[in-house]
């Protein structure tokens, strides 16, 4: 059958998802569409069998655990428990960052890593500026922390869940509520003391006593202009001004003659004669508005803060999340300003400042904005979760609804220990009982569910799924062997053969990708071995979650980005020496805690 063989077929697609997921030429939930299209439409896989991943058990998990992410979040538990636990930093900055790292892993036990992260950002932010210790001190031990906390449970990441799911389609034994916790917990602990020892001398220090606007180089793009008593502006509202949409130029604030100000001016103010207007955009543009308009420079603005805040109008840094509607967006295109009431001043994306042309920004998660607006408007945007605000929170009260919250998850955590009901049946029934009960309204888990994560965990159950039912996990298995040599004889040398091209594999591609295209090799290896497959899928499992090396490999990476002021080279300088010493230390320990004769 030669090109059409299913083999062929099934390598060139995971060859070519690879390469769209390496490059980012595609956003990976369509790569994962696309892999069910390929398998279903060449009949590589049945098409009831390729649609039948989408819903299958682990997505339904996955989606479920979204909503009491949603709930826990809207009832302030995480921020009430870290003020409590992390509050006091008597005992200096190595105590306070140990904490962190296991006060964020066990939250993450039970929640995602990226609503963990969500959560704490804002948190952190205001324990630095209490404490007077750089945030990114604080950040990134806190990524960290997420990332090891969710292998704690099985529902501790969707990459658990995921791969879980792959080893029941395989015929294998699924792994319990609680498998990994006691391996997982001293992985924990590891990770807590590198950050109290070693790890915290690799921590860089972002900026200390610079303001925002200086930070995001707002100065440079600032204007100010003078309004002449014959302007044709006069009397005109704020929303009459499409003129400054169509240069892509921001008003941010009217000084009224005798000195009264106006800043951040809703669409009914008014403009006067003799108003100086403080206007934001790109030199040239400001140049076509006063030739149109006729109006008269005055300056660039050089201060900080002082010409864009007042009592009732604040400057923030936010960060776009995995559940705002900017992702893949611009401002232009979300009407961002229209629908709320906000001007975005700048942009840091990936870490570099672009204070230039934001409008035309396209939006991915981890994006930092400098944002300036009305304090209503800005816990707006932090309610519908479209930004996380870096500011000083006000915590919901703890009342009856965080109880009924933590009463749900909990039974729903007991049903599955116990085995009552399948986890993926309990969850779902605890989610729907959090909607009933009030503890979170349907509409805020419509938007808390990232649809792009439960199709990408589709999409590679499908390929995983075509990748061992025709044999291709058996040849990568064998091939390994060839190259090995002697490795039935090496225990260690094969978990840790494992370990590192699944590894590798999560700093390039998404972690769920990686380990559910190694799990069926895993188990391929230990039956040709004839060992258990527990060691060396647990080894996957481990090795997907030490996404450390790199901002891109885990969402948890990429919100911290903009926060912290980091860059590509701080992550591999504080992330490799960690993941160095967890791999040897997981190598070691995973045959202990699951033997490879049992």
């Amino acid at each position: 059958m030669g090109l059409l063989d299913p083999q062929n077929i099934v390598l060139a697609t995971l060859v070519a998802s690879l390469i769209l997921f390496l490059t980012d030429a595609l956003r990976y939930d369509a790569v994962a569409i696309l892999v069910v299209i390929v398998l279903a439409g060449t009949g590589v896989l049945p098409y009831e069998e390729a649609f039948a991943c989408l819903a299958d058990p682990a997505v339904i998990l996955v989606a479920s655990m979204y909503a009491f992410a949603a709930a826990v979040s809207r009832a302030g538990i995480t921020e009430t428990l870290c003020n409590r636990l992390l509050g006091g930093t008597a005992k200096g900055e190595a105590w306070l960052t140990f904490r962190i790292v296991l006060v964020t892993g066990l939250m993450s036990s039970v929640l995602s890593n990226a609503a963990v992260v969500a959560t704490m950002i804002p948190v952190l932010g205001v324990l630095s500026t209490r404490s007077s210790i750089p945030v990114s001190r604080l950040l990134m031990p806190m990524a960290f922390g997420s990332l090891l906390g969710g292998m704690l449970t099985l529902i501790g990441t969707s990459k658990n869940i995921a791969v879980n799911g792959v080893v029941a389609d395989a015929g294998g034994v699924p792994f319990g509520l609680f498998d990994f916790t006691p391996f997982a917990f001293v992985l924990l602990v590891v990770g807590a003391l590198y950050f109290w020892g070693p790890g915290r001398l690799l921590l860089p220090r972002s900026r200390t006593k610079v303001s925002l606007s200086q930070h995001y180089q707002v100065p440079k793009f600032l204007t100010e202009v003078l309004v002449d008593p014959g302007s044709g502006l006069i009397n005109r509202s704020v929303a009459e001004l499409d003129v400054l949409e169509r240069f892509e130029i921001t008003l941010l604030g009217l000084v009224r003659q005798g000195g009264e100000q106006v800043f951040a001016p809703g669409p009914y103010n008014r403009i006067r004669s003799d108003d100086v207007l403080i206007l934001q955009g790109e030199p040239d543009a400001i140049v076509k508005l006063r030739e149109e308009l006729g109006l008269r420079a005055r300056a660039a603005v050089q201060s900080g803060e002082v010409n864009l805040v007042a009592d009732d109008v604040q400057l923030v840094e936010a960060v776009v999340p995995p559940t705002s509607s900017l992702l893949g967006r611009t401002l232009a295109d979300a009407e961002f300003h229209a629908s709320t009431n906000l001007n975005v001043l700048a942009v840091s994306k990936h870490g570099e400042m672009q204070p230039s042309r934001v409008t035309e920004t396209v939006f991915e998660v981890g994006d930092t904005l400098l944002i300036q607006g009305h304090a209503p408007d800005l816990k707006r945007i932090t309610r519908n979760r479209e930004l996380i605000v870096l500011s000083e929170l006000q915590l919901p009260t703890f009342g009856r609804k965080a109880l009924v919250t933590v009463a749900i998850l909990t039974a729903v955590i007991l049903a599955g220990a116990l085995r009552w009901l399948p986890i993926s049946v309990a969850a779902l029934a605890g989610a729907v009982a959090l909607v009933l009960f009030k503890c979170v309204r349907a509409e805020e888990v419509r938007k808390s569910v990232d649809l792009s994560v439960l199709v990408l965990i589709g999409g590679m159950l499908s390929l995983g799924k075509a990748f061992s039912a025709h044999g291709l996990s058996e040849s990568v298995a064998r091939w390994m062997m060839s190259i090995g040599g002697g490795l039935d004889e090496n225990p260690l040398a094969v978990i840790g053969l494992l370990f590192v091209t699944t590894l590798l594999l999560t700093q390039v591609i998404n972690h769920v990708a990686a380990g559910v295209l190694m799990a069926p090799v895993a188990m391929s290896l230990a039956a040709a071995l004839d060992w258990s497959d527990r060691p060396l899928l647990m080894a996957v499992f481990t090795g997907a979650e030490f996404a450390f090396m790199s901002p891109v490999a885990h969402q948890a990476n990429a919100m911290i980005m903009g926060p912290g002021d980091y860059k590509y080279r701080d992550f591999l300088r504080c992330g490799t020496p960690l993941t160095i010493v967890l791999t040897i230390v997981s190598t070691l320990l995973i045959p202990v805690f699951w033997p490879i004769h049992p």
